[in-house]
């Protein structure tokens, strides 16, 4: 019995230590072996998937991301090697493209909801934890909270970002939909808008950063042309949410982003499904997906940097892959068996994808 034992507990072992997987390009069923959560990267265009979750230490200890939840990955602008991860364990960074991790001790015990770099100086990063704002000017050798709110207990910072033109200029949002903007480096913040509900993801336009976007988590989306002065839902000609308003729960919305291949262009995701806009949210169409949202939330999405046709999106424990803009979808179990909660392509060369995993919970 102790010898049986013994040999369930190495399959055991072996099955949770693999992490490589392929899709099925006619969509149907494949064996697969679980790896562990952590971060995923594929060098082949997503045919196959090797866990990174090696963690350098001045001990010589053997440590690892396996465990860690990833919410979010992160490319320094001006490097495509330097990558940084958000996590419920703290702030992970890595110099190689993700072959070692190097965590920053300061944050090792409270989660990190978002990085920040600035476009002209890869030593100045902002990060979101917890009521605070952090910033470094020295590459993280030292931080600086530069802003927090402890007027409500449960508030917490959700997401920040910086603009690539004019790097003066921060916004920051957080779980009350209030929206901070920063013109000076991060010293002094203002609230600008108040949303009434969860910001769960800012994004700058990639051609006019005075229109910046605010996707909420029960609201639907927001916009601002002028920087904050004005609002898209000040006017209902103007209103992003009255113009998908013929899709049931479009306004209950997981995540949103850029087609960087063509100029106002965004992939929203809402508990109706993928909505794509080519006219900054006038209009929208439904994307065709190989099975009902109802089937399963999707928590992640990525559009190739180089090629508008590829995409990708995870559920609770598939990724789909299309390279016809959504037209058709192959399919591939998660490596881990867990969320695909962050999808990004490199930059630089649109083979290499990585994949950040978490357990399987509410969104």
């Amino acid at each position: 019995m102790k010898k049986f034992k013994l040999i369930s507990l190495f399959l055991l072992v072996l099955i949770v230590l693999t992490g490589c997987i392929s899709f099925k390009s006619d969509g149907g069923s494949q064996k697969v072996s679980y790896g562990p959560f952590g971060i995923y990267k594929s060098i082949d265009g997503a045919v196959s998937w090797q866990t990174i979750n090696s963690i350098s230490n001045a001990e010589g200890k053997k440590l690892t991301l396996a465990g860690v939840t990833v919410s979010k990955i992160i490319f320094d602008p001006s490097d495509n090697e330097t990558i940084y991860l958000t996590t419920n364990s703290g702030l992970f960074h890595s110099l190689d493209a993700g072959k070692s991790w190097q965590r920053d001790e300061l944050f090792n015990k409270a989660g990190v909801t978002d990085v920040t770099i600035n476009h002209s100086d890869k030593c100045t990063v902002y990060i979101t934890a917890g009521q605070s704002i952090y910033k470094t000017d020295d590459c993280m050798r030292t931080w600086q909270e530069v802003y927090f709110d402890k007027s409500r207990a449960d508030l917490i910072f959700t997401d920040v970002e910086t603009e690539n033109y004019n790097a003066n200029i921060i916004y920051a949002a957080n779980n009350y939909g209030d929206i901070l903007k920063s013109v000076d480096h991060g010293k002094t913040w203002k609230v600008i808008k108040r949303l009434g509900n969860r910001i769960i993801k800012i994004l700058i336009d990639k051609d006019d950063t005075r229109i910046v976007y605010f996707a909420t988590s029960k609201r639907g989306l927001f916009r601002t042309t002028d920087g904050g002065t004005t609002w898209s839902n000040d006017s209902k000609d103007t209103d992003i949410n009255e113009s998908m308003s013929e899709f049931k729960d479009a306004k209950i919305g997981y995540d949103f982003v850029q087609d960087k291949t063509r100029n106002n262009s965004f992939i929203y995701i809402s508990k109706n499904g993928l909505l794509r806009t080519n006219d900054g949210g006038a209009n929208w169409e439904k994307i065709s997906l190989l099975s009902p949202p109802k089937d399963g939330i999707i928590y992640s999405i990525a559009i190739d940097p180089k090629d508008t046709n590829r995409i990708f999106y995870g559920t609770a424990n598939t990724l789909y892959k299309s390279v016809d803009a959504g037209v058709n979808w192959s399919t591939q179990n998660s490596p881990s068996n867990g969320v695909v909660d962050y999808l990004i392509f490199d930059p630089k060369d649109s083979k290499i994808i990585y994949m950040g995993m978490r357990t399987v919970t509410k969104k």
